[in-house]
């Protein structure tokens, strides 16, 4: 008798494209206008052919690829900032260009802006505790500079903004908790006043968290505020010449060399609702209340309209002098975000 052995299954051929057919179609106009695109950028300078990567399907990622390449090499290797630059193309009606009859709209305005991809907590009181000791003042000064300088190009959530935010998202404006504790409990129960206490941020918290400089700023001037003077900055060139400890030193080099440089708001974004463009949380200590603040108060903006955006410029399309003027002027930037990254790094190490 003769077994059959059951025949083999037939090897299938898994489909494929050949590699000369696009793997996204688009219309001839958006192509167009997709290649106009890679055109300006190039003519501006900042991006140069061999950075388009060929592999991205999308030329508006392409290019925001290469002027991210572009940046990372004028800004070089950061320790806790992570800076992200995008674009986005507009009609002339400044509005993200469609297709109407068959046609793509053309493009005529490129909007560039950046903001941080993914910000995190870095705590600084302990250094800057030090440095008040080395030298007086020394440590409220970098706070400053830091506070100062980073609003105009890469805004930090400092323990003064974070006794803000607890004014205005527990306390309804007020300077402690007890007015919104006589609107949420009734009168004379003084049980449920304390363990609504217990439940959110107090004044008493936060004057634990940071010392008295640590949330206010320094005074520029002799004037009296409140019957009291308040300190004024130390001399950063004379600390840098002093200090006998390196690293302090070269907090107190860099801190000097960031506060030199011309910083403007010209940049900043059209915000639409809450601002939380922050690029990193600054606590005293690692896990305090800054941090619980900062959930807060993101959570509650992105409830309703919100800016993530740090700074953003519109370029006319058909003027590439115009788009290498304003990478030009980024360049102070540039700088200041190396220093604010540098200076982040040394006080939280």
């Amino acid at each position: 008798m003769t077994t059959l052995m059951p025949a083999e299954p037939p090897i299938l051929a898994l489909p494929w494209l050949d590699r000369q057919i696009p793997l996204l179609v688009v219309a001839t106009s958006q192509s167009r206008w997709d290649a106009s695109l890679c055109s300006v950028l190039i003519a501006s300078g900042a991006v140069q052919e061999q950075d388009l990567p060929a592999h991205l399907g999308d030329p508006l990622r392409a290019c925001e690829s290469a002027i991210g390449a572009w940046i990372r090499r004028q800004i070089g290797p950061l320790h806790c900032l992570q800076p992200r630059f995008a674009i986005e193309v507009l009609d002339a009606r400044g509005i993200y260009p469609a297709m109407r009859d068959g046609q793509q709209t053309p493009y005529s305005i490129l909007d560039v802006y950046w903001c941080e991809y993914s910000e995190a907590e870095w705590p600084v009181g302990q250094r800057l505790e030090a440095l008040n000791e080395a030298v007086p003042h020394l440590g409220a000064t970098v706070l400053q500079v830091l506070r100062q300088q980073s609003r105009y190009v890469y805004p930090l959530f400092t323990p003064d903004i974070a006794v803000d935010m607890a004014s205005m998202i527990y306390w309804h404006g007020e300077n402690d908790e007890e007015a919104a504790l006589d609107m949420m409990c009734e009168e004379g129960i003084e049980a449920d006043r304390e363990a609504m206490r217990d439940e959110m941020v107090t004044r008493q918290m936060l004057d634990d968290a940071y010392p008295d400089w640590g949330r206010k700023w320094l005074a520029y001037s002799g004037k009296a505020v409140q019957g009291r003077r308040r300190p004024r900055p130390c001399s950063l060139r004379k600390a840098v010449k002093t200090l006998a400890d390196p690293r302090m030193r070269q907090i107190a080099a860099d801190a000097l060399a960031l506060s030199q440089i011309p910083l403007d708001d010209s940049f900043r974004p059209e915000i639409e609702g809450e601002y939380i463009g922050f690029g990193a949380v600054l606590s005293w200590r690692g896990g305090d209340v800054t941090t619980r603040i900062y959930d807060d108060v993101i959570n509650l903006a992105r409830q309703d309209a919100c800016c993530d955006r740090m700074g953003e410029k519109q370029v006319a399309m058909d003027d590439p002098g115009a788009l290498a003027a304003f990478f030009d002027r980024m360049t102070p930037r540039f700088q200041a975000i190396t220093l604010i990254d540098r200076l982040i790094h040394a006080l939280s190490d």
